[in-house]
């Protein structure tokens, strides 16, 4: 292959490798908050919301016990998505997928409202919502959530499209929502329940958070609905929120390896250069010696061309000398054969 070709292959290669090594970086990061972050689990549990003020990364997968009302007809569905869980699915209602439920929960004593993930439900709650009432009862209920506070998610939007609209809410009135954005759920609750026209007084009243309520498995069943033999909604348990697929230590392995790709990449782009520059040198030497190649044939063409001329004018040359030569001679023959 042409060493041109294989060093834009190489340069390629150096470019993806080394993103990929600093999306890596990034990883590792994460990961690494993630696991401090998860340290919030073993503190006591907390019965009030954190101050306004107070950024999300202090108090995520913090325990929190709120007692309250959920309206379950203010509940939206999350997804679809797959059963949360790494252990996988044990049964055909599990294998299907489903949706998360997030439902208004309004504090006790203080009027403030918080989205809270009650769990998981399969794929059938979302055919009607008659049937998600099966799962997660109706109208208003007193319970008391018990679970830890999570960040929102976000879908990311892209260079052309630019934001996700995604984000600000569900494609259409009746179909859930792609990502679990608590705020806009919020903002959305309020505008159904009290009309647009009163959303700048609702927000100051009730409040926005960009932070929910995850509730765990604690096995207690009050706000639960046993359906097919199932307790419904289905949630996680303390192990499975505290589980990490990769850790730090794996991602500074793929930090090694990229940037290993990405060194041989450059190098093996350095030896294309060199070896193209020489192909150049290579090329100059041989144009140089076929100019002069072509110098010297022109010059030799031009010496052979005049020798012909030369030699064509040498024989019109001595045409005409032989020509003058038998003129001069003819009268004196003529007058040697008239003599007596």
């Amino acid at each position: 292959m042409r060493p041109d070709y294989m060093g834009v292959m190489f340069l390629t290669s150096a470019v993806v490798s080394f993103n990929a090594g600093i999306w890596q970086i990034f990883r590792r990061a994460k990961k690494k908050q993630l696991i401090e972050s998860h340290k919030n689990l073993l503190k006591p549990a907390v019965q009030e919301l954190p101050p306004n003020d107070m950024a999300v990364e202090q108090f995520e997968f913090l325990p929190v016990k709120l007692d309250g009302v959920l309206d379950n007809e203010g509940s939206v569905l999350v997804g679809p998505r797959a059963l949360p869980s790494y252990k996988g699915t044990v049964s055909n209602d599990e294998s299907k997928g489903g949706f998360l439920v997030v439902t208004p929960f309004e504090i006790a004593g203080t009027k403030q409202f918080v989205m809270v993930n009650r769990g998981w439900v399969p794929i059938d709650a979302g055919k009607h919502r008659t049937l998600l009432m099966q799962y997660i009862g109706e109208g208003f209920a007193t319970a008391t959530v018990r679970g830890i506070f999570r960040r929102e998610e976000f879908l990311s939007g892209s260079f052309f499209s630019g934001k996700n609209a995604l984000n600000e809410g569900p494609l259409a009135a009746d179909l859930s929502w792609m990502a679990l954005r608590p705020l806009n759920m919020a903002l959305d609750y309020y505008k159904r329940r009290w009309g647009a026209s009163n959303v700048e007084a609702s927000v100051s009243q009730h409040g926005l958070h960009h932070y929910y309520v995850e509730m765990l498995e604690d096995y207690s069943g009050d706000d639960q609905r046993i359906v097919r033999g199932h307790a419904w909604p289905w949630r996680r348990s303390t192990d499975e929120v505290t589980y990490v697929h990769l850790l730090p230590v794996v991602h500074t392995m793929y930090v090694f390896f990229w940037f290993s790709v990405t060194i041989g990449s450059l190098y093996g782009m350095g030896r294309c250069y060199q070896r193209q520059k020489e192909l150049f040198a290579i090329r100059r030497r041989m144009t140089a010696q076929s100019m002069l190649l072509e110098k010297k044939r022109q010059e030799e063409a031009q010496a052979y061309l005049q020798a012909v001329q030369e030699v064509e004018r040498m024989k019109h040359v001595g045409a005409a000398v032989a020509t003058a030569q038998l003129g001069a001679q003819q009268p004196g023959s003529k007058e040697t054969g008239t003599k007596p």
